[in-house]
């Protein structure tokens, strides 16, 4: 391939026939759980629409709850209350009264609902089962929504970097005790998910993690809809980037950086392991895979991958899961 910039059609043959090593981030569970600014304000929007009393106390709250009422400080009335109609002049809501009383527990535990309510729904999700088209190889997941397992896993070695989610918290059930525990202030349950805060050195699940997968050998690497959970102070999965940067600074194979805006992560490769090999692939991963799978089905070439890809989003945007319920 050279350092040409290389094609959906290439990136697909190489999926299919050669081994590879899969980083998979948020971006590839968009449109089937909480994603940005989803993911923050879910628990919160949640707790300011039901809530029913308002404690004198104010909890201390742990690192993930805090840093869901710090992004969800803007939220404004119509987000919460979208079906209300606010007129001038009524009574002040007290929104950063309410947010500073959301109970560790109840956070944690809604957001833990939210990410596993499609894999407990036993929907399809192309954006992982496309992977079973693709030669055997690892997929390094740090998604907690246990869809990389559920689809890929019999066919390729999935490495859950942070942990998952058990399928039944996206009961209906996890969700009528959420509903009772709004107004309790219960500490976090410890776990072995690493979700919404940074990592640490200090981890040894992470740290064995890492090293499985630095042992392993991929003829190419794709980072998708990954950032490494970078933020205006960093990244977050610090621990993470510092290993691979480390330990795959003599790869000489091809690294795609496959998402809406890859040029950071792409830069971030190619000066971090001095590669010129790094290729940014701008492309919503849903979207792709969709496309992958529509030529998968129907190998007659009639249109291009990017073709494809265009249309679809034209048609059902960027934040849709394939395949589609029917109406």
């Amino acid at each position: 391939m050279g350092n040409e910039k290389p094609s959906y059609e290439s990136i697909l043959r190489n999926f299919r026939k050669r081994r590879g090593l899969y980083i998979l981030g948020a971006g590839v569970s968009v449109g089937t759980a909480p994603f940005g600014k989803g993911f923050w304000t879910a628990a919160p929007i949640d707790q300011l629409r039901n809530f029913r009393s308002l404690p004198v106390v104010v909890p201390v709250h742990s690192e993930l709850p805090q840093r869901m009422i710090d992004q969800s400080r803007s939220i404004s009335l119509p987000e919460i209350f979208p079906d209300r109609e606010m007129r001038y002049g009524s009574e002040e809501f007290p929104l950063l009264e309410i947010l500073h009383r959301m109970p560790d527990y109840f956070a944690r535990l809604y957001l833990k609902h939210r990410l596993s309510e499609f894999r407990f729904s036993g929907r399809q999700s192309e954006s992982y089962h496309v992977f079973q088209w693709f030669y055997p190889s690892m997929i390094s997941n740090y998604n907690h929504d246990g869809l990389a397992g559920e689809f890929a896993g019999q066919f390729h070695r999935v490495v859950d970097m942070h942990g998952t989610i058990a399928r039944g918290y996206g009961s209906p059930r996890t969700y009528e005790l959420i509903e009772s525990l709004r107004d309790y202030h219960l500490p976090d349950a410890s776990d072995d998910i690493l979700m919404g805060v940074p990592e640490s050195c200090s981890d040894q699940n992470l740290a064995r993690r890492l090293l499985e997968v630095a042992e392993f050998s991929p003829e190419f690497i794709a980072i998708i809809g990954y950032s490494f959970a970078q933020s205006s102070k960093g990244y977050d999965d610090h621990v993470s980037l510092k290993s691979f940067l480390d330990t795959r600074r003599n790869f000489r194979g091809d690294i795609y950086v496959i998402g809406p805006q890859p040029d950071d992560i792409r830069n971030l490769m190619a000066d971090g392991i001095k590669s010129k090999n790094v290729f940014g692939v701008r492309a919503y991963w849903n979207v792709l895979a969709h496309s992958f799978m529509q030529a998968l089905r129907d190998q007659s070439g009639r249109n291009s991958l990017a073709y494809v890809c265009e249309q679809t989003l034209g048609l059902f945007g960027s934040e849709a899961a394939f395949p589609l319920i029917r109406k």
